[in-house]
């Protein structure tokens, strides 16, 4: 099965996550990336206001063709109990064209599974999703799978 992770890294965990996972199931991988990013104050700043107000932020172009791919992992960070808005703005921008999709919903604090958050992501692509995982990432820890639903790349024994 030919498969690509699709995610945005704050911080570089999620980036780190992904590259692994990459690696072990021979997946590629496409990082969202915000405009002129550079990780200043003012940057931050607008990230976070743009995340809590759910709008859209400008992210770099890219050029791939997604029907290549057997699944698609979208890799969804979620900040204060929002998703993140460049991940959001990719998902708004690609609705069409991303089809057997996994989601793989990456959370600090309270173990949930975001319901809602899994609800607007299967009516924004149009279809519902293959398998959806919450994964939990304690403070300074590594990431662990608190809750895996369907057929997700996850259950594979060497990912776990």
């Amino acid at each position: 099965m030919k498969s690509i992770i699709v995610y945005y890294s704050r911080t570089g965990q999620t980036a780190q996550v992904a590259r692994s996972w990459a690696h072990r199931i021979g997946s590629s991988r496409l990082e969202v990336i915000p405009m002129a990013w550079r990780g200043s104050f003012r940057e931050v700043l607008h990230y976070i206001i743009a995340t809590l107000t759910r709008k859209d932020m400008e992210i770099d172009l890219y050029k791939v063709d997604f029907e290549k791919y057997d699944r698609i992992v979208l890799m969804v960070p979620v900040i204060c109990g929002m998703m993140s808005a460049p991940m959001r703005t990719f998902i708004r921008q690609e609705a069409g064209n991303l089809h057997n999709v996994e989601y793989v919903i990456i959370h600090k604090g309270v173990m949930i599974r975001h319901k809602s958050l899994i609800d607007w992501l299967d009516r924004t692509l149009g279809e519902n999703h293959i398998a959806a995982s919450s994964i939990w990432a304690g403070w300074g820890k590594h990431y662990k799978p608190a809750r895996i639903d369907g057929e997700s790349i996850l259950k594979q024994k060497h990912i776990r």
